[in-house]
């Protein structure tokens, strides 16, 4: 009997093929994968039905993520009320600088104010506390489903697909998962209520300076909007091209004899370089649109200190306001600004997120071998005889690796399977060893 690697039966016809340009080991038609190897040629998929997959998979945490987002939130909302004390004490340096100071009046909102940020400390440090513990458990569960899931898959399904892609969905996308639900996901909701929050206090304070804050930053919603539409094509491709390049360099170095004896090194070469450089491209394209966002919002938040300044002193001028209304604004401009930067920042996570999210759920989702456990028997008397009738067998429907084979083997007796490379050898042992 000719074989190769016990440990690795797929190395049949479909390995040589594969390796000297047969289409025999390309992936399936599957999302994103539309191309050439490697190549992503399909739009990014639908980003609220990741997330929404995400949080359905994470059910069992729910609880505890939303007791940290509600620490979050808590902690957020005892933040703003400091701006409103930092103006109390403004008002009375203000009005003692031609007269006497209240110092005890001072002394009393600073400490009131120092109360309100420790709070606002331990809330976030128990949000933290929380996510840190969640997210490694997310992760770990979904790493013991992927295991039990390769269990249960068809052989075919991995005739088809690279290993190194699905090692990339198990390493490189979960972590990406992790990150964000430790991260990304807090930072989200801390943001929206910082924003909602400094906005209705804006308001509350004087809505001509809340009018001007917000208009100016209303250029930044609109630049947001345009840019995460790509960004978010470029993301999803990303993942995927890298999952392509991992299955690409797991296939040549553990088939690197077969490489050799086939002279396959160049072309594995220049399919390395095409896979590298679209993922060089897609990487490229998803960070210069992800990364102009901060430094846009950082100039939409300058852009409404200037048009603050400006109006306020129009409005000192006519003892509309007083000064310390001018400094409270100062900070509720930072803070509404703020969480624009914030949430660019936390929708590139997200958007790199649903991607990883997509091809996790993508594996889990596939086709499962179905269930034989019932349909053994019990063999009263055991022979040993073997016997194979007009057996057809492939891994893909569309290429038959074992054409009407049969055979009659009789107890003790010594049978040689000869044949050439993909004959099928190995794959009638594995039959019968019901592999």
């Amino acid at each position: 009997m000719t074989d190769h690697n016990n440990s690795k039966p797929q190395y049949i016809k479909k390995e040589r093929e594969a390796l000297i340009g047969v289409n025999a080991k390309q992936p399936q038609a599957r999302k994103g994968m539309g191309g050439p190897r490697g190549v992503v040629t399909e739009k990014s998929d639908n980003f609220g039905a990741a997330w929404k997959e995400m949080l359905s998979y994470a059910k069992p945490q729910l609880p505890a993520i939303i007791i940290a987002m509600t620490c979050a939130v808590i902690g957020t909302i005892i933040s703003l009320i400091g701006p409103k004390q930092i103006q109390k004490i403004t008002d009375l340096i203000t009005q003692g600088i031609a007269g006497t100071i209240d110092l005890d009046a001072v002394t009393a909102t600073c400490t009131f104010l120092f109360i309100l940020y420790g709070i606002s400390w331990l809330m976030n440090f128990v949000q933290h506390f929380i996510m840190a513990t969640v997210a490694p458990t997310i992760s770990r569960r979904m790493r013991t489903d992927i295991t039990d899931k390769t269990n249960r898959l068809p052989l075919k399904y991995f005739d088809a697909t690279p290993f190194g892609d699905i090692l990339s969905r198990i390493t490189n996308d979960i972590d990406t998962i992790e990150r964000t639900m430790n991260l990304s996901i807090a930072q989200f909701i801390t943001s929206i209520a910082l924003f909602v929050g400094s906005a209705l206090m804006m308001f509350l304070t004087n809505w001509i300076l809340a009018v001007t804050a917000i208009g100016a930053s209303i250029l930044g919603f609109v630049l947001m909007s345009v840019i995460m539409k790509p960004s978010q094509l470029h993301f999803n491709r990303q993942q995927r091209h890298l999952g392509a390049i991992n299955g690409h360099v797991e296939e040549i170095y553990s088939g690197h004899n077969i490489v050799k004896a086939y002279n396959y090194e160049k072309d594995s070469k220049e399919e390395f370089s095409r896979i590298n450089r679209h993922l060089r491209d897609s990487a490229f394209k998803s960070t210069t649109l992800s990364g102009g966002m901060q430094p846009l919002m950082t100039f939409i938040g300058n852009l409404g200190f200037v048009a603050v300044f400006l109006v306020g002193a129009l409005l000192v001028k006519n003892d509309a306001i007083t000064y310390g209304v001018i400094i409270e604004f100062t900070i509720y401009v930072r803070l509404f600004t703020q969480p624009l930067q914030q949430l660019a920042q936390s929708f590139s996570s997200m958007q790199s997120t649903a991607a990883a999210a997509e091809r996790v759920f993508e594996y889990l989702g596939e086709e499962e071998l179905s269930d034989e456990s019932g349909k053994t028997r019990t063999l009263d008397t055991v022979k040993g005889d073997v016997r194979f009738e007009h057996v057809h067998f492939g891994y893909n429907p569309d290429r038959i690796v074992i054409n009407d084979f049969s055979v009659d083997i009789k107890a003790g007796q010594k049978v040689a399977i000869v044949g050439p490379t993909g004959a099928g050898k190995t794959t009638i042992v594995n039959l019968l060893m019901r592999f």
